[in-house]
């Protein structure tokens, strides 16, 4: 899952085999296919307002990956760095860390907090997706797991290029798909 329709598009066209668009409506947009043999659907969540995980139980999807940015507010984590977001599910959660791993993908496991917190913890990044998501996951019968890019570090006051989110939004989404087809032997 991708809160962006035009990322969802591209990672149907380029990454799925026998892609077919399933469903659109404003900013949703739904992609089946196949991934290494297995079914994979990939869709836009819509803006963050409106909580359109409700496609997962139209899908029966047992697992979902988030591939999204997040903020750094501490001098712990720079610009285009990949974080995997604990408090999700622990099984994607070291399925994600052992895909990294194996495909040499840097990733960092954080604490995602919300925009709101007062006062960040050193070493959690910002983001204002993943604690609803893993709260809806929880009632929603699925596992979640979010893999975010840093594209804004505020503690240097720095912001990544346009080019160069669209650069790290690749990377983070062959450690999606690499996570879910992973397993361990």
């Amino acid at each position: 899952m991708t809160d962006d329709p035009l990322r969802a598009r591209m990672l149907a066209a380029h990454h799925l085999e026998n892609s077919e668009q399933i469903h659109e409506h404003g900013d949703v947009l739904v992609y089946l296919g196949g991934y290494k043999g297995l079914p994979i659907a990939i869709f836009s969540s819509g803006s963050e307002d409106s909580g359109n995980l409700l496609y997962t139980r139209d899908l029966n999807a047992a697992e979902i990956v988030y591939i999204g940015q997040c903020a750094s507010t501490t001098l712990r984590h720079r610009l285009r760095s990949v974080i995997l977001a604990a408090g999700g599910s622990d099984s994607l959660l070291r399925r994600a860390t052992a895909a990294a791993a194996r495909f040499d993908i840097p990733a960092t496991v954080r604490t995602a907090l919300p925009p709101s917190a007062a006062q960040p913890e050193e070493g959690c990044i910002v983001d204002g997706f993943t604690g609803q998501f893993y709260e809806q996951s929880g009632t929603g019968g699925f596992e979640a797991l979010s893999i975010l890019t840093v594209s804004r570090d505020e503690a240097r006051g720095q912001k990544m290029e346009e080019h160069e989110v669209h650069s790290r939004f690749y990377a983070a989404a062959r450690l999606a798909f690499e996570t879910l087809t992973y397993s361990f032997k």
